[in-house]
């Protein structure tokens, strides 16, 4: 018999690895949850510049889709570009879409942890035919963002010194510019499953009033949280709570 508990999938953010998510991934598993979560395929020291973050999607789609095809659920949980990628999973896959193809499990529901909605099918994050500039702390060199170390105040904010320094340790620090300037073919709106999206309130890398309109414009349930960037470490039993009343809503 499958089991009712959904199959919970982290999808990191740029230059993250699985490790940063530790602390909401671990106690996921102990709730009997089956949690998968892999690096991303456009980081690395020696990572290809063509790759984009459809190859993100098909590295999760190569472990995830023979579990839907036996009849398990899914909740996909991304954080920040990890959000780029889930468009691409997401297309086709949800559990009406695949009801309609004679398919069984499928994703059943989307959590997006201040990230990013495409407004525009085929068009790029700003809905045109433009993408926005580089962030200041990336430089874009040869098709690859290489991060500065300014990236460090932004992605941990509200991190204590010590665990700063641990987990911008354990980031890449080259990612492909072809993972952030490539356009989708399915955007947030059309997802035919239950969104949530997790609003930090104290996020110095993607502003909370630009939060506020990827939400509306993905039509997301709002969840607003003290956080900043990243609240899978500072505040991961809140985002555990989150999940898991999400996952529960499915079965």
């Amino acid at each position: 018999m499958v089991s009712q508990k959904p199959v919970i999938v982290i999808v990191p953010g740029s230059y993250h690895r699985p490790v940063h998510y530790r602390k909401i991934a671990d106690p996921l598993r102990a709730q009997g949850y089956e949690v998968l979560s892999f690096d991303l395929a456009v980081c690395g020291d020696a990572v290809d510049p063509e790759l984009s973050f459809f190859d993100d999607a098909a590295v999760i789609k190569e472990h995830l889709f023979p579990l839907l095809e036996k009849g398990k659920k899914a909740v996909i949980v991304s954080h920040s570009y990890g959000s780029l990628p889930v468009s691409a999973l997401v297309d086709g896959q949800t559990i009406a879409e695949r009801i309609e193809k004679g398919l069984k499990g499928g994703i059943a529901a989307v959590i997006n942890i201040a990230g990013f909605v495409f407004p525009v099918r085929g068009k790029s994050i700003m809905g045109n035919d433009q993408n926005p500039p580089p962030p200041p702390y990336q430089i874009w060199k040869d098709g690859i963002a290489h991060l500065q170390d300014s990236a460090k105040s932004l992605f941990f904010s509200d991190l204590a010194p010590e665990e700063a320094d641990d987990a911008w340790a354990h980031l890449h620090r080259k990612q492909t510019t072809k993972s952030f300037d490539t356009w989708p073919q399915c955007v947030e709106k059309e997802y035919r499953c239950a969104k949530t999206y997790i609003l930090c309130e104290n996020d110095n890398a993607v502003p909370p009033a630009f939060q506020e309109q990827m939400a509306g414009l993905g039509g997301f349930e709002v969840v607003r949280v003290k956080s900043g960037h990243a609240p899978f470490l500072t505040i991961p039993e809140e985002v555990v709570a989150i999940v898991t009343r999400v996952a529960d809503s499915t079965y």
